[in-house]
């Protein structure tokens, strides 16, 4: 039986990283008395999937996870179990059934943010957006590389000190640390955008 939850995190709990998140997932599952699916093998893990990593220190809303169950369970009580045993600045919002074919990350590629801070940081970001090219330079094992960022930002507005941002398959750091803005001095909420 397999089950797409959602949640949401935020408040302290946005300082919680990638793999820490999939550990706190874990106990919690099993503090609640969720009867979670595990791996074979030498060192079996619970069948978790989370999509695409939610950067550190960004609040994260409506977020999915799939789960695998050993027995049937109703998604309101999978929901009033994981929400008992939770912590503060954590909650799941909704459960549904899945038939398990397909992925998160290739179902929900897309996110959407929204950027607050002051108005110079906000300048320079929304500046970058309005680019015809966004162009991100790494080097990588002494071999320079040039991606352009432009299309996978799907939509971006400014409204006030807040921008609306769109894109898929990546996080806005990556356009912070181009536009020479510190991620300290910006405010990240990131909103799972359903199909």
């Amino acid at each position: 039986m397999k089950k797409r939850l959602f949640f949401n995190k935020y408040d302290d709990m946005k300082y919680i990283s990638h793999l820490d998140l999939l550990r706190v997932m874990d106990r919690l599952l099993r503090r609640a008395g969720v009867p979670i699916k595990y791996s074979q093998g030498f060192h079996p893990r619970p069948k978790i999937s989370l999509g695409n990593p939610i950067s550190l220190g960004t609040e994260a809303f409506n977020e999915p996870m799939d789960i695998e169950l050993r027995e049937d369970m109703t998604n309101a009580e999978l929901m009033e179990k994981l929400n008992s045993k939770s912590v503060l600045g954590f909650e799941f919002t909704k459960v549904i059934d899945i038939d398990g074919k397909t992925s998160i990350a290739d179902e929900y590629k897309e996110m959407r943010y929204e950027i607050t801070g002051d108005a110079s940081s906000l300048d320079r970001l929304y500046e970058l957006l309005s680019r015809d090219e966004i162009l991100l330079v790494k080097e990588k094992k002494g071999k320079v590389e040039t991606k352009d960022l432009k299309p996978r930002i799907k939509f971006f507005e400014r409204k006030g000190d807040m921008i609306n941002l769109v894109i898929e398959n990546m996080s806005p750091n990556s356009l912070l640390n181009i536009c020479e803005v510190a991620i300290k001095d910006v405010a990240i909420k990131r909103f799972c955008v359903e199909k």
